[in-house]
């Protein structure tokens, strides 16, 4: 079922639109004693398949909590990762041992981790318009990327990248550039970066990193946001002047990285600004994908030394154009 979802929305170009897997976690509230039951989503994209509770699970020394060892599938080592000990959820003692938990196997940045769920419910089909950023307070304390609302369900868009990557520091996003380089890429640039993504953490890293390399940095949080900015400065005749390449993600709320890097193309105003794909997935249905909508270059999370050295050629390329 997952294969044939991810190979129907991936035939579409520019939609806007995603399918969404959901599952859920039940969990015993410390005040009351009483349970409770939550309902998460992934995009179907990210997922590689569901498997049952694996029966042999080896543990790993000095590993965080929420990681329970490691198991194979099909001769492949997967971490596997307990989503209720990630959120820091109380489950019932009697639910240690159920073997009817599902595991969803999801690759992110080129690896492969599976994540315990309590079951998995529907396949649904909806616009990144229907989701929206989580509060504030919520966004910058737990792992949720955006809220959406289906067939009167609250389903809660889980930020894998932000818990792989506080478990495993080789999915950072980081850049090994020296202060050399770095100021001679401000003498070099005038012009800023414009950084597209709606996890907290990588948008953060990304300017960060950025910025250390001697890069200017504007910021969004979603394809909305920069759409909606990029508008802002072709009405006041300044594109040309201020942005010089977009770096986006692909999983956003609101608008997705295809369909924004889409709008970008068909807008001739900002014909001189390239446009690079930065995603943990990124694979060959998605790059095909992604070459559709106009992107000048996809580049997978968390290469970002790979990304710099990438846009710099596109800003070169099309600079000779």
């Amino acid at each position: 079922m997952v294969q044939q979802t991810k190979s129907n929305i991936l035939l579409e170009v520019g939609t806007n639109e995603l399918e969404v897997i959901t599952f859920y976690l039940e969990w015993i509230d410390p005040d009351t004693n009483l349970p409770h039951k939550n309902t998460y989503g992934i995009n179907a994209a990210k997922v590689r398949e569901l498997v049952a509770y694996p029966e042999n699970i080896t543990k790993l020394a000095n590993s965080s909590s929420c990681v329970k060892g490691v198991f194979l599938l099909r001769n492949n080592t997967i971490p596997l990762i307990d989503l209720c000990d990630w959120f820091c959820y109380k489950t019932e003692e009697r639910k240690e041992g159920d073997r009817k938990w599902v595991v969803i196997v999801a690759d992110l940045n080129g690896k492969a981790f599976g994540f315990i769920t309590h079951g998995v419910d529907k396949v649904y089909r909806i616009s990144w318009s229907q989701i929206t950023p989580p509060p504030e307070l919520v966004s910058s304390s737990q792992s949720i990327t955006g809220i959406c609302k289906v067939d009167n369900l609250i389903i809660q868009m889980v930020d894998f990248e932000r818990i792989v990557g506080t478990i495993d520091p080789t999915m950072v996003v980081k850049s090994k550039r020296g202060e050399i380089e770095a100021k001679e890429n401000e003498q070099k640039y005038d012009k800023s970066v414009l950084v597209v993504d709606d996890s907290r953490v990588v948008l953060m890293q990304l300017t960060n990193t950025l910025q250390s390399a001697g890069f200017k940095v504007i910021p969004k949080p979603d394809g909305q946001a920069a759409i909606e900015y990029l508008e802002e400065l072709r009405v006041k005749g300044e594109v040309e002047k201020k942005i010089m390449a977009i770096i986006s993600d692909i999983e956003m709320p609101r608008m997705d990285g295809h369909h924004f890097c889409m709008r970008v193309k068909q807008q001739p105003a900002y014909k001189k600004i390239p446009i690079i794909l930065f995603s943990s997935m990124i694979n060959d249905a998605l790059r095909r994908k992604g070459d559709a909508v106009g992107a000048d270059d996809q580049v997978t999370k968390p290469e970002l030394d790979k990304l710099i050295d990438r846009m710099q050629s596109c800003i070169e390329k099309l600079n000779k154009q």
